[in-house]
């Protein structure tokens, strides 16, 4: 039996149009499912999304969120404390009140408003630390340092730590910034300085323990001078109690203890009745 086409339908003809469609709809899904959609903003970040290049002023908070591929992307930026290091090349150099050069080492932490980190990222960008912090910090130590001299600056590190973290708290928190402290790491002044300080105050240290050694002396004195006064008023107080009944009593008493001794060696000064001893030296040998 043979075979009449005509016999059977023709399968139906989509438009050549209809087709390109089809194929770029599939072809852009494909794109889609390859390129992953999601993105996740882990816990201690916020999302910054930038359509075409164009920052969104709203952050996105932790959590799953959907971009468009290819037209979308998201920069994760940290709200956890940073600690920002300025030592070695990177330290601070600055003029003290007296003209002298001082080196200064610290570290920052710090952390930005969560709710700012798109308008951090618009006016600055991810490289904020350089463009804000550091310029901030350097400017903050260098007018400090300028208010003190050389030697305030050695001995009053607390003082400078304190002045320093004032200014940078202010300065920062106007470009949406938080400052949680400021460590002092060193300070580094001139040798000759250093050792010109220490020997002003090992001099101020023994004019001090001079001082007190005077003082102590001073005080001895006058606890001496107390103490003679005393006794002399005593001893005037008992020669003007010393009666002639007294005594007589007192040398009464003392024979009855020497009676009463075991000690068979005792030994009595005779008195007269004017309570004078009576004591017969021997003449020398020679003289009759």
């Amino acid at each position: 039996m043979d075979f009449d086409p005509r016999r059977y339908p023709k399968p139906p003809q989509f438009p050549k149009s209809f087709i390109a469609i089809g194929v770029l709809i599939a072809v852009l899904v494909l794109l889609v499912m390859i390129s992953n959609p999601f993105v996740v903003i882990p816990s201690g970040y916020v999302g910054v999304k930038l359509t075409l290049g164009k920052a969104s002023p709203e952050e996105l908070r932790p959590g799953l969120h959907l971009v468009v591929p290819f037209l979308q992307r998201v920069e994760k930026m940290s709200v956890r404390t940073h600690s920002y290091d300025l030592t070695g090349s990177n330290s601070i150099n600055a003029l003290s009140r007296d003209g002298l050069t001082i080196n200064v080492e610290l570290t920052t932490l710090y952390k930005i408003m969560p709710d700012k980190a798109a308008e951090i990222y618009i006016e600055y960008g991810l490289m904020y630390e350089d463009r804000i912090i550091k310029p901030v910090i350097r400017s903050a130590v260098r007018d400090v340092i300028a208010t003190l001299d050389s030697a305030q600056v050695y001995q009053e590190r607390a003082l400078i730590q304190q002045k320093i973290a004032q200014q940078v708290r202010s300065e920062l928190e106007k470009r949406f910034i938080m400052l949680d402290e400021i460590l002092i790491r060193d300070i580094k002044l001139p040798r000759k300085v250093v050792e010109a300080i220490e020997q002003k105050r090992r001099a101020l240290e023994e004019a001090q323990r001079m001082k007190f050694l005077v003082e102590k002396e001073k005080l001895e004195a006058e606890r001496k001078k107390i103490e003679a006064k005393g006794i002399a008023e005593a001893n005037r107080i008992i020669a003007g109690s010393l009666t002639k009944e007294y005594l007589m009593w007192k040398f009464l008493e003392n024979i009855k203890v020497y009676a009463e001794s075991p000690n068979n060696t005792i030994i009595l000064i005779p008195y007269d009745t004017k309570m004078t001893p009576i004591i017969q030296l021997p003449e020398p040998k020679g003289k009759r």
